[in-house]
């Protein structure tokens, strides 16, 4: 519906789960909105955000327990 979105209210958001978290925030590393990139969260995930262009939240990550030591 026209008008529904307001610009910087988007209230959807999207997690993206995979293992390769690093090489995603390689290809998107001008939009990753954390100044450090993907690190290990509080909450026991590895991830990053960004921000798509209708300003959804865009989580990409993997539990930190499951990451490979490689």
């Amino acid at each position: 519906m026209e008008g529904w979105l307001l610009p910087g209210r988007n209230p959807f958001g999207l997690y993206f789960y995979t293992e390769k978290v690093d090489a995603f925030a390689k290809i998107f590393a001008a939009e990753i909105l954390e100044k450090n990139g993907p690190e290990d969260k509080p909450w026991g995930m590895y991830e990053f955000n960004v921000s798509d262009p209708d300003e959804t939240l865009v989580r990409v990550g993997w539990p930190s327990q499951l990451r490979s030591t490689r």
